[in-house]
C-alpha cells in the first residue's frame, strides 16, 4: 500500500532560545502565560513555585533576576535559584536554573556582585553569588561564580565560607562594595537582628556589628489569652514604671501592662494594663489565674505609640500615672509582696526602660500578713519584728506538708530569739515553733498548745549574730526536721497538729526576716518516670500543666515527616506538631511524674524540633521549689529528627525531681519533640555530656534599678527591636540613597523583611534610615518608630540591583508579590506567585523626617496608546462614572485630584468590578489615608491574619492627591503622591470582573487629569517545539517552558492535543527529571488514539524508575501493560537524559522505537483512532520536539 505523509507545522529550534525572537512559523498554542490569574506584565516563572528575588545584579546591559525556585511543585520546597534577564526591566527572558541543592544543602536567598578587581581570585569581572546553604550543617554562607554572564555556575570548593551559624536562622546575605573603606560589606539576617561583616576578598569574613535589639522585651501576645514574664526582683511598697508600646499585629489589637506583687507563676498578682482594643486603662487583680478589674478609666490609646506608665504602691494603696499624669487610684489588700513583671493580651506589646524603686521589700510568697502581738514593720530589707515579750505576725495561708524557711538577722546588741511558726492558728496560741535563741545559744523545736510551750527537741549551738542565718523546717506527716544554714540540726515527731497557718515570732528581741517562703514537700522512692517513651500511645504518667502544645494528639507512631525520618525509640513518641492542636502556634507546659534520682545520676533523652532556649526547652526541675537545674534546648540542629542529649545530675542524687517540657514559641519551628527519657542509670557517667545540673544563679535583690532579666511564665517573649519584631527578620539590604534627587545629600537605608506582623498582616517590609561607617549602622529614629516599605500585603524580600544606579544615585529593586500567610494556597494552577513591578527608590524629606520614595519604572513600551483614555478638569460625583464602558483587566492609570476645596469625604476607583465584586482603591480626605480594600475582591480567603483593607497615612501635597496605579490580572500596585506611599496587593477576582468605576462619596471632587493605558502582555508565544496544537490538560500539571512541555504528577496524568490520527508516526524527546532533593522519578509517555478525556487510549513510555519501555492500553482510566521491553533486564535508563521515543501505528500494527532502535513490535486492535497527547507518571518530565506525522 502506498503511504503519503502529511507534515504538520513545527516550531524551529531557534524559538526556544529567546522569548522575544521572531520565528517564521509558530504553533497555535495560546495557553502559554494565558492561565487564569496569570499576570501579564509582571515577572512570574513559566511553571512551579517562586518566592524571594535573589542575586540581583546588572552586567553588560542585562538585569539579572535570580529567584527562590522549586522546580518540582507549586508550593514551597527544596530551594534552587531560578534565573531570568531583562534589558529594560519590562520584558524578561527565561534562562535555565542557575544553582541547585548539593551536599551542603538547599540554595536559600542571597545576592550577587561583579568582582571587577578579582578580589576573590575567580577571574576579573566574575559574577559572584553569595548565598545561604541550608542543610545538615545548619544555615551557612557559600559562594558560586560565573564567567559567562551568569549562564553557567561553579560552586566554590571551599564552601561554606561562613560556617558555624550563631543562631539557626542565619541567612540571606546581601553584599556590596563599600568605596570609603575599600572592602566588601555583608548584611545578614539572624532571627531578630541584622549582622554586619566585612571582607577583602568575598571568602574571608569578619564580624563587625549588629543592629536590631534595643534592650527591651516584647510579648508576641497569645490570641485571646494573657502572656506573663517575671523578674526575680520583688517589691512591696515601690514605684514601677516603663514605656509600653502596643502593636497591632495581623489586624489584632490588644493590651500590655506592668505586673507587681506576683507569685512565681503569675496566678496571683496585680497588673496595670493599657488596652488598645477597648481603649481602657485598668488596675487589675489576678487571683488564682482569674483577672478582675479593681478600677479602670476609658482613654484613647493608639497602637505603635509609646506610653510611659508608672505605678506607685504604698501598702494597700495604688496610684497609676500615664505620661506623667495621675489617671487611676485604687486599693486592695490581697497581696503584700511579690515579683515585678510584664503582661500582654491578644496581640504584641513592647516594653522598654522598665525600672523600679523599692520603699519596702519584705520578700515572701505568703500573703496577708497581720500582726498579732509586738511591733512589725516592713522595710527595704525585710520585715522587722520587735517585742519585749512574745511578738507574732501571721499569714493567712495554710499548709500541711511543706518546706518553710526564712533568712533571719538579729538586730540588737543583746538579742533574744527569732522563730518560724507553722501549723498554727490565727491567734498564735497553737502550733509549732522552730526557734533560734541567740541569748542562750540554743535551737529548739517547740509545740505551742493553748499558749503553753513544750520543747520537742533542743540542741546547743553557738549563734553568730553578726550575720544572717537561714532557718528551714520540713514537715512531712508527724516528722519535723529543722535545718540551720542548710545543715540538719534537729528532728522531732509529733501528731498534735497536721495543718495550719504560717507565722513569724520574736521574743525579747528585734529580728529582721527576709525571703520567707513556703514550698511543697514531696517524697517518692520511684527511680524512673512513668511512661518514659510514651509507649502507652498517650500521655499516661505525664501531666499537661497548661496550653495545648502537649496533648494526646501529639503522641504518634509516625516514623517520618516532611523532612525525613524521626528515628524515634520504640513505636510511639511525642511530636510537638499536631494539625489538630494549631500546629506550631500551640503553646504549653508538660511535667513528668516525680522520681528520686539514684544510680550514677546520668539522665539522657531524645529531643527534636525547634531551637530556642528561651521559649522551647526541656528542663530538669527540683520538685520542692520548682527550680530548673538544667535547661536544654535542641541545640544540635533545628530538625524533626531526634538527637540524644546526656545530662550529668549526679550532684542531686537522692533528691526528688521531675522533667519539664516547655513550648512558648509560635510560628516556624514553634514546637519540640521528646522521646525515651531515661533517668536511672548504673553505668559510669559518660566523659562527654551536654549539660551539668547546677543551682540556678541566685539573683541579688536590689533596692532600685532597671529590669532587664526576665523569665517567661506564659506566652512567647522575645527581645524587642528597633522597628517591628512581629516576626523573623529576613532578606536585608543596606543601601545609600539620595535625598530628593540630590546626589550630594545621601543617607543609608537598611531594608528588612519581617515574617510576620506587617502593616497589612502577615509578611512585609520595614526600613530604617541612618548612618553607616563601613562597620556599624545607627538608626536616626526612635526604636519604637516603624517605617513600612509598602502598606499592602504583597511586597516582600525586595532587594536592589547591584552594579547600577540612576542619574542621581537612585537604586532599582523589585519584591516578591505574595505573603507567607497564604502564598502556598493562592488559586493558581501550574505556577505560583509573581514579582512586583520594578521600582526606582530614593529618599524624600517629609514633615515626619526622611522617608522612602518608590517610583515605578517606565513601561511605555507595552502601553496600548491607541486605546488611551484621557480626562481633564472634570468633577467626579457620586452618581456618574467617568470610566463607564471600559472593560480591562491589565492597565495603568495616572490621576491627579484637587482636594483643596471639596465636600467629598472619599474618592477613588473600584477596579476589577462586576456587580458587588470589586477592589476599592480610595483616598479618605478627612482621615488623609490611602487605602486598598479587597474585602469584596473575590472568593479567595486571604486568612484571618491579614486585614481586608490596607491603608497608609498620606497628606495632600499643595492641595492635590496623585495616584499612579497598575492593575494586572491578579494584582494592583498603587503609588500615592509620586511614590511616597505604596500599597501592593494580590487580587483573585472572577474572570468577568473587568469593569472600572471612578467615584466620590459625600460630595464631588475635582479630577485635574487622568491618563489610562491598557497594557500589552510581555509574554510571547510558547517556546515548546511541537507541531501539535490545541493542548489541554486532562489531569496533573502541565506547562510550557524553555526546557520543553513539562508534566508533573504522582499518578498517571494526561495532556491532549486537538490532533486526531489513525495511522501516523509520533515522536518526541522525553526527559525524566531528577535532583538531589529526592523528587519522584517515574515515566514520561506518548499518548495516541485517545478519547477526549484520556480514559481510553494507548501510551508508550520511558519508565526510568523500572528501567522499562512499555506499551500500555488504558481502558476506562485503568492502564494495562501490553508489552514490556527491558532488554532482558539490562536496560539502564537514566534521569536527566533525553530519550528519543517514537511510535508508528498502521492499523493494528504498532511499533515503538527507543533512540531509533525497535524495541516493541505489537499487534492490537483495541483502539483505531484518537487524539495525540502526553502522559507522566510519578515524575516531573519534559517533552521536546513533539512531532506527529499523519500517514494516509
Amino acid at each position: 500500500m502506498k503511504r503519503t505523509v502529511k507534515k504538520l507545522l513545527m516550531i524551529g529550534v531557534a524559538c526556544s532560545i529567546s522569548l522575544f525572537s521572531a520565528c517564521p512559523v509558530l504553533a497555535d498554542n495560546t495557553g502559554y502565560y494565558q492561565e487564569k490569574y496569570r499576570n501579564q506584565f509582571h515577572f512570574s516563572p513559566e511553571a512551579n513555585w517562586m518566592n524571594d528575588p535573589n542575586g540581583m545584579v546588572y552586567y553588560n546591559g542585562e538585569y539579572h533576576l535570580f529567584y527562590q525556585y522549586y522546580p518540582y511543585g507549586t508550593t514551597w520546597g527544596p530551594m534552587h535559584w531560578g534565573h531570568a534577564v531583562s534589558t529594560d526591566l519590562v520584558k524578561w527572558k527565561h534562562l535555565p536554573i542557575a544553582l541547585s541543592p548539593d551536599e551542603n544543602g538547599e540554595i536559600f536567598s542571597g545576592s550577587a556582585v561583579i568582582d571587577w578587581n578579582n578580589t576573590a581570585g575567580f577571574g576579573k569581572e566574575a559574577m559572584v553569588a553569595i548565598f545561604t546553604h541550608s542543610g545538615r550543617k545548619g544555615q551557612v554562607q557559600s559562594l558560586a561564580y560565573s564567567k559567562d554572564s551568569g549562564r553557567t555556575w561553579i560552586k566554590y570548593e571551599g564552601n561554606p565560607v561562613m560556617p558555624n551559624p550563631p543562631v539557626p536562622d542565619w541567612r540571606d546575605p546581601k553584599v556590596f562594595w563599600h568605596d570609603q573603606t575599600k572592602q566588601w560589606v555583608m548584611s545578614l539576617a539572624a532571627k531578630d537582628k541584622i549582622m554586619f561583616y566585612t571582607s577583602p576578598d568575598l571568602k574571608n569574613w569578619k564580624y563587625t556589628s549588629e543592629f536590631g535589639p534595643d534592650g527591651g522585651i516584647q510579648a508576641n501576645g497569645q490570641t485571646g489569652a494573657y502572656s506573663y514574664t517575671l523578674s526575680e526582683q520583688k517589691g512591696q511598697s515601690f514605684t514601677l514604671e516603663g514605656e509600653i508600646t502596643l502593636v497591632e499585629k495581623n489586624g489584632r489589637a490588644g493590651a500590655g501592662g506592668l505586673v507587681f506583687r506576683s507569685n512565681k507563676d503569675a496566678t496571683n498578682a496585680y497588673t496595670v494594663n493599657l488596652d488598645a482594643e477597648k481603649n481602657l486603662l485598668t488596675l487589675n487583680k489576678v487571683e488564682k489565674g482569674n483577672v478582675t478589674t479593681v478600677v479602670s478609666k476609658s482613654i484613647r490609646l493608639d497602637t505603635s505609640q509609646a506610653y510611659h506608665v508608672k505605678v506607685e504602691a504604698n501598702s494597700h494603696y495604688f496610684k497609676v500615672l500615664l505620661n506623667g499624669k495621675q489617671v487611676l487610684e485604687g486599693s486592695d489588700a490581697s497581696f503584700e509582696n511579690g515579683q515585678f513583671g510584664l503582661t500582654a493580651w491578644n496581640s504584641t506589646a513592647v516594653f522598654r526602660h522598665v525600672k523600679f524603686t523599692n520603699q519596702s521589700n519584705f520578700i515572701t510568697n505568703l500573703s496577708n500578713w497581720k500582726p498579732v502581738t509586738g511591733t512589725w514593720n516592713d522595710t527595704a530589707d525585710g520585715k522587722i519584728g520587735k517585742s519585749e515579750s512574745d511578738g507574732y505576725t501571721m499569714s493567712e495561708e495554710q499548709g500541711d506538708q511543706f518546706i518553710f524557711k526564712s533568712n533571719m538577722t538579729f538586730l540588737d546588741e543583746n538579742p533574744g530569739s527569732g522563730a518560724l511558726l507553722f501549723r498554727a492558728d490565727a491567734e498564735a496560741k497553737n502550733g509549732y515553733i522552730a526557734s533560734v535563741d541567740a541569748s542562750k545559744d540554743t535551737i529548739k523545736l517547740v509545740k505551742l498548745q493553748n499558749g503553753i510551750s513544750t520543747v520537742l527537741a533542743e540542741t546547743n549551738e553557738k549563734i553568730d549574730t553578726s550575720k544572717s542565718h537561714q532557718v528551714k523546717v520540713t514537715a512531712s506527716g508527724n516528722k519535723l526536721d529543722l535545718y540551720i544554714d542548710d545543715n540538719f540540726t534537729l528532728t522531732a515527731k509529733d501528731e498534735t497538729f497536721s495543718k495550719g497557718l504560717f507565722g513569724l515570732h520574736v521574743h525579747q528581741s528585734s529580728v529582721r526576716f527576709q525571703d520567707v517562703n513556703m514550698t511543697k514537700f514531696i517524697d517518692t522512692d520511684e527511680k524512673e518516670i512513668k511512661n518514659k517513651s510514651f509507649e502507652t500511645g498517650d500521655l499516661t504518667g505525664w501531666k499537661t500543666i497548661k496550653g495545648n502544645a502537649f496533648t494526646n494528639d501529639h503522641v504518634t507512631d509516625a516514623t517520618a515527616n516532611w523532612s525525613g525520618l524521626f528515628e524515634q525509640k520504640g513505636k510511639y513518641h511525642l511530636w510537638g506538631f499536631s494539625d489538630k492542636q494549631d500546629g506550631d502556634n500551640a503553646t504549653g507546659e508538660l511535667h513528668s511524674s516525680y522520681f528520686k534520682l539514684s544510680g550514677s545520676g546520668e539522665i539522657n533523652l531524645l529531643m527534636g524540633g525547634g531551637n530556642d532556649p528561651a521559649n522551647r526547652y526541656v528542663a530538669l526541675v527540683r520538685a520542692s521549689d520548682d527550680k530548673e537545674l538544667i535547661r536544654q534546648a535542641n541545640t544540635k540542629f533545628a530538625d524533626e529528627k531526634y538527637q540524644r542529649y546526656v545530662w550529668d545530675a549526679s550532684k542531686y542524687i537522692g533528691e526528688v525531681l521531675y522533667i519539664k517540657a516547655v513550648d512558648q514559641a509560635v510560628g516556624g519551628w514553634g514546637h519540640i519533640n521528646l522521646d525515651d527519657v531515661n533517668v536511672f542509670h548504673t553505668e559510669k557517667m559518660p566523659d562527654k555530656v551536654d549539660s551539668v545540673a547546677k543551682e540556678p544563679e541566685e539573683v541579688k535583690q536590689r533596692e532600685s534599678g532597671e529590669l532587664s532579666d526576665w523569665n517567661t511564665v506564659s506566652g512567647e517573649w522575645v527581645k524587642s527591636t528597633h522597628g517591628s519584631n512581629g516576626g523573623i527578620w529576613e532578606c536585608p539590604t543596606l543601601l545609600e540613597l539620595p535625598v530628593d534627587g540630590d546626589s550630594t545629600k545621601k543617607k543609608w537605608v537598611l531594608q528588612v523583611s519581617i515574617n510576620d506582623g506587617s502593616a497589612a498582616g502577615g509578611s512585609g517590609m520595614q526600613y530604617f534610615v541612618g548612618d553607616f561607617d563601613g562597620k556599624t549602622f545607627k538608626n536616626e529614629n526612635p526604636p519604637e518608630e516603624v517605617l513600612w516599605t509598602d502598606y499592602g500585603a504583597d511586597f516582600y524580600a525586595a532587594v536592589d540591583w547591584s552594579g547600577v544606579e540612576g542619574d542621581n544615585g537612585e537604586k532599582y529593586w523589585l519584591g516578591w508579590m505574595s505573603n507567607w500567610q497564604y502564598a502556598n494556597n493562592t488559586p493558581t494552577t501550574t505556577w505560583r506567585s509573581s514579582m512586583s513591578i520594578p521600582r526606582k527608590i530614593e529618599l524624600t524629606n517629609t514633615a515626619k523626617g526622611l522617608r522612602l520614595k518608590q517610583i515605578p519604572v517606565s513601561i511605555d513600551s507595552i502601553r496600548n496608546k491607541q486605546e488611551k483614555k484621557v480626562l481633564k478638569n472634570l468633577m467626579v460625583t457620586e452618581n456618574k462614572n467617568l470610566l463607564s464602558g471600559i472593560q480591562e483587566n491589565k492597565y495603568e492609570i495616572m490621576a491627579e485630584f484637587d482636594v483643596s476645596n471639596t465636600d467629598a469625604q472619599e474618592f477613588g476607583f473600584q477596579i476589577q468590578k462586576e456587580g458587588s465584586e470589586n477592589t476599592k482603591v480610595s483616598y479618605n480626605i478627612n482621615k488623609q489615608r490611602l487605602s486598598v480594600d479587597r474585602t469584596n475582591s473575590g472568593s479567595f480567603d486571604f486568612g484571618e491574619n491579614v486585614k481586608g483593607k490596607h491603608s497608609a497615612s498620606m497628606l495632600p501635597k499643595d492641595g492635590k492627591v496623585k495616584l499612579h496605579m497598575f492593575v494586572d490580572q491578579s494584582s494592583v500596585e498603587v503609588f500615592g503622591n509620586d511614590g511616597t506611599e505604596v500599597i501592593t496587593d494580590q487580587l483573585f477576582p472572577t474572570l468577568s470582573s473587568n469593569k472600572i468605576r471612578l467615584y466620590s462619596k459625600g460630595g464631588a471632587v475635582k479630577l485635574n487629569s487622568l491618563k489610562m493605558y491598557p497594557l500589552k502582555s510581555i509574554w510571547n508565544k510558547s517556546p515548546v517545539e511541537t507541531n501539535l496544537s490545541g493542548w489541554k490538560s486532562i489531569s496533573g500539571l502541565w506547562a510550557d517552558t524553555i526546557n520543553g512541555k513539562q508534566g508533573r504528577s504522582k499518578e498517571d496524568a494526561f495532556a491532549l492535543s486537538s490532533e486526531k490520527a489513525k495511522n501516523f508516526i509520533y515522536e518526541a524527546k522525553i526527559k525524566v527529571l531528577a535532583d538531589s532533593v529526592s523528587n519522584s522519578t517515574g515515566a514520561g509517555a506518548l499518548v495516541f488514539r485517545s478519547d477526549e478525556q484520556a480514559n481510553n487510549a494507548y501510551a508508550t513510555n520511558v519508565d526510568v524508575l523500572n528501567n522499562q519501555v512499555k506499551l500500555i492500553a488504558f481502558r476506562d482510566g485503568i492502564g494495562k501493560d501490553l508489552i514490556i521491553y527491558d532488554d532482558g533486564g539490562k536496560l539502564d535508563l537514566k534521569t536527566n537524559t533525553d530519550y528519543h521515543l517514537k511510535v508508528t501505528a498502521e492499523g493494528e500494527h504498532i511499533q515503538v522505537y527507543l533512540d531509533d532502535k525497535l524495541v516493541i513490535d505489537a499487534v492490537d486492535h483495541t483502539f483505531s483512532e484518537g487524539y495525540a497527547g502526553l502522559n507522566v507518571w510519578n515524575s516531573t518530565s519534559l517533552f521536546n520536539e513533539v512531532k506527529l506525522e499523519i500517514v494516509d
